[in-house]
């Protein structure tokens, strides 16, 4: 049984731990039962995803598979599992996927709290199955291009609606992070992280640059590419409605 055949299986979980086998890496079952039920994705929606851990925590073999399949659409991310249980307060998640990076013990009282609130979803948590990781891919000289934007990573260079954008290293950064994760909610903390290095830095210096890019892309007097999820983080819209 692979790791999509076991998230889409209909009946409950009975033993408290679940693996699902798959080539490179497994996936792991993590809650004592689940009445997750899969609505067989419709074409209309896809079940909805909420990633826990840092950028480089997904890259097992099993991980990139499930995350690459396009059978789910990742809703939010966040690398903080405090966030992660504020984020379930919005009912929309319906399948969670935790990083090999949090303890047992926390991942424990994760579940629990997550259960407590109401929340009957699979979680699942990645393999550490650090052998089998793909090699690291030389992206720094890809091209990324999501909707009205290009972004040359080896010259650094960024295009919006065909015309090339002059941005500072740091807004290059928030840029090529946000290009390769669209429409995804990215919490404060999972931006921290990426762009300082450090979660705890202050919220202040993210919203300084949020609001110099903005003020380089945006058309309109309301933000359509990078729009504000108060109290959580920010969506990027690509290609937003005229």
């Amino acid at each position: 049984m692979n790791d999509l055949e076991a998230i889409q299986r209909a009946a409950p979980i009975p033993s408290p731990v679940i693996r699902a086998g798959a080539r490179g890496g497994m996936m792991q079952e993590l809650s004592e039962t689940s009445t997750y039920r899969s609505h067989r994705p419709s074409r209309q929606q896809q079940p909805r995803l909420l990633l826990v851990g840092g950028d480089i925590a997904f890259k097992d073999e099993a991980s990139v598979r499930l995350l690459q399949g396009r059978h789910f659409t990742v809703l939010a991310r966040t690398s903080s599992l405090l966030e992660a249980i504020a984020c379930l307060e919005s009912k929309a998640i319906d399948l969670i996927l935790l990083s090999r990076e949090f303890r047992e013990e926390e991942v424990n009282l994760f579940t629990f709290d997550a259960r407590r609130r109401g929340f009957a979803g699979l979680i699942l948590q990645a393999a550490d199955s650090t052998s089998n990781a793909p090699e690291n891919e030389p992206t720094e000289s890809r091209s990324i291009q999501v909707g009205d934007f290009f972004l040359e990573a080896s010259s650094r260079r960024v295009w919006i609606r065909g015309t090339e954008m002059p941005c500072r290293p740091m807004e290059f950064e928030l840029l090529q992070f946000l290009c390769k994760h669209p429409e995804e909610l990215l919490s404060h903390q999972t931006l921290l992280e990426i762009l300082w290095g450090n979660p705890k830095t202050s919220r202040q210096m993210l919203r300084g640059l949020i609001r110099d890019v903005r003020a380089k892309v945006e058309t309109t007097a309301n933000p359509r590419y990078i729009v504000t999820h108060r109290e959580f983080g920010y969506r990027f819209i690509p290609s937003p409605a005229p």
